[in-house]
């Protein structure tokens, strides 16, 4: 590749937490409603709008997919040159075909006489998410033993190439000018219910999967080294509210801590940045995540729930912190607020270690002007 630009230079100093010319701009993910009104055009980008706007897709056949993907990913690069961004991420994506389509906003996945789940977007809100489950034949500990079962054939290499696949595109066509990232995976129990009583009633199952999605985790670190791209993974997953995680510290260490300590083992010396991601106070686990295991990174960093750079920093001093400026703030507050929580961020950070953004997305409604007064400060 050719030599790399400014804005990569930026982003690999600040991955190392050493001094760079400025913070390199990033948001985990911008609504389709946000994104176009920055284009003045109907764009598709990220959120739960993305989501719909792919199944439904998907709903008109293949050929009416492979248009929306080669749309998807000019309009990503669109967007980011728009906002001067310095990372380029590919977003969590609903890349699934439905059974049926129900109505306008309503999709079917699985068959109507068989278990099956309905899928609906609200409009207002830019959600999409299942409204209703169908009885489901087994019970919670069966159909996660069948989950077990399924992860111990898989094939790993497999399974991490087809995972980093679209990434490896969007680097090759775009990786020297960007940052370009988008590989995930979560070892965990995040927000079922059905998970959370399992942690209770059949821990070893879960402790399994969390190992075994370590073993994922792996894998896909592996393939990131190998193709040559940037090395980073988006891990972790929401656990947690304003007042504190969702189940308790003790059931972390016991059961979700080992998979992230066997990861770390292997990604940290390959160089592999595989960043912890919830919102919420995680006050109670930042020991566990970024002492035991060692997560080089943390993303969606809740200000709102006390997890402010200054406060972090002054606990993990080396810790990669990736974006802070509070998203409710974003979509309700003014831009003088804005502004000055976006400086306060930077100025905590003392020019290192840290990326310029929000800390969850730019949900929908949130106003353009909000927008740039954060990325304005940087």
């Amino acid at each position: 590749m050719d030599e790399p630009s400014s804005r990569l230079k930026r982003c690999l100093a600040t991955l190392a937490c050493e001094p760079a010319d400025r913070a390199p701009l990033y948001t985990p993910a911008i609504s389709c409603g946000v994104a176009s009104e920055i284009l003045g055009r109907p764009v598709h980008t990220g959120t739960g709008s993305l989501h719909f706007a792919e199944v439904a897709a998907w709903a008109d056949g293949e050929a009416a997919h492979a248009e929306f993907e080669a749309h998807l990913v000019e309009d990503l690069v669109a967007v980011h040159r728009a906002l001067d961004m310095d990372v380029l991420r590919m977003p969590w994506r609903m890349n699934v075909r439905p059974d049926a389509r129900i109505d306008e906003f309503t999709f079917r996945f699985g068959p109507e006489s068989g278990e099956h789940s309905l899928w609906q977007y609200q409009p207002s809100t830019a959600d999409f998410s299942a409204c209703y489950q169908s009885p489901r034949s087994d019970p919670p500990e069966v159909r996660l033993q069948k989950e077990l079962a399924r992860m111990e054939a898989m094939d790993l290499a497999q399974m991490a190439q087809a995972h980093i696949a679209p990434v490896v595109d969007l680097w090759r066509r775009h990786g020297n000018e960007f940052l370009v990232v988008g590989a995930n995976l979560h070892i965990g129990v995040g927000l079922d219910p059905e998970d959370i009583e399992l942690m209770a009633m059949e821990p070893d199952l879960i402790r399994e999967r969390c190992l075994r999605q370590a073993d994922q985790l792996i894998a896909i670190g592996r393939a990131l080294v190998a193709a040559g791209c940037p090395p980073v993974i988006f891990g972790g997953g929401d656990l947690a509210g304003n007042i504190g995680p969702f189940y308790s510290p003790a059931m972390f260490r016991d059961i979700v801590l080992p998979g992230y300590v066997k990861a770390s083992a292997v990604l940290n010396p390959l160089g592999v940045h595989h960043f912890f991601r919830s919102d919420g106070n995680l006050w109670s686990l930042m020991d566990m995540i970024f002492g035991e295991a060692a997560c080089p990174g943390y993303g969606e960093t809740d200000r709102d729930a006390t997890m402010t750079v200054a406060a972090v920093r002054e606990k993990f001093p080396r810790l990669v912190i990736w974006g802070n400026v509070s998203s409710s703030l974003l979509a309700r507050g003014t831009a003088e607020q804005v502004r000055a929580q976006a400086q306060a961020a930077l100025d905590e950070a003392g020019g290192r270690g840290y990326f310029q953004g929000c800390s969850n997305a730019l949900i929908q409604g949130t106003p353009l002007e909000n927008v740039r007064a954060m990325f304005a400060v940087r």
